[in-house]
């Protein structure tokens, strides 16, 4: 019997497309590129979202949803390349909405192990509230917000300390650690 690994739906940056990072206030990309990995659902302090992960050429990256971005990646498969670009905003009774184009090509896909959501009480960073007057066109190096990066390396080293305390004292009580 073989033991693969599990991956997680974890990013080393997460980002609101087409939205403005009112830390910085420094646009976030329009347009996003990558492999779908999955979503996993996390608390913050508007209540539930959505983060979706991409596989790019940079690492993994987390793009905060939306009622239509939700939607949209919904019917896309684990693995299936994927571009999503923001459209601007639609008026709803509600307010503005933020809406999406999401493409897929399904003939370009990889292999995706079923991905391990992280706790769902995460507080990833990355998610601020803004307007659609940005000018990035693509995910690059030179859009990721420093701070949001630290906090997510932060984060995951967290994340994993604790994963390896809680094995560890899984293992103790079976008797199988030292």
């Amino acid at each position: 019997m073989g033991f693969t690994e599990v991956s997680s739906l974890d990013a080393e940056v997460t980002i609101a497309l087409g939205k403005i990072n009112k830390k910085t206030g420094k646009a976030y990309p329009k347009q996003a590129e990558g492999y779908y990995l999955g979503s996993r659902t996390v608390e913050n302090k508007r209540g539930e979202s959505k983060i979706h992960f991409l596989k790019t050429d940079k690492g993994n990256l987390g793009v905060w949803g939306t009622t239509d971005l939700d939607r949209k990646l919904s019917s896309v498969g684990a693995g299936t390349m994927v571009r999503i670009t923001s459209t601007g905003t639609k008026p709803t009774p509600n307010g503005d909405m933020y809406t999406y184009k999401v493409e897929q090509d399904k003939t370009n896909t990889i292999e995706v192990e079923a991905a391990a959501p992280a706790y769902a009480n995460d507080e990833d960073t990355g998610y601020d509230e803004g307007t659609d007057d940005t000018e990035s066109e693509d995910y690059s190096s030179d859009d990721t917000d420093e701070d949001a990066v630290q906090a997510a390396a932060l984060a995951a080293a967290e994340r994993a300390a604790a994963n390896k305390a809680k094995v560890e004292a899984l293992l103790k009580g079976k008797g199988k650690a030292k």
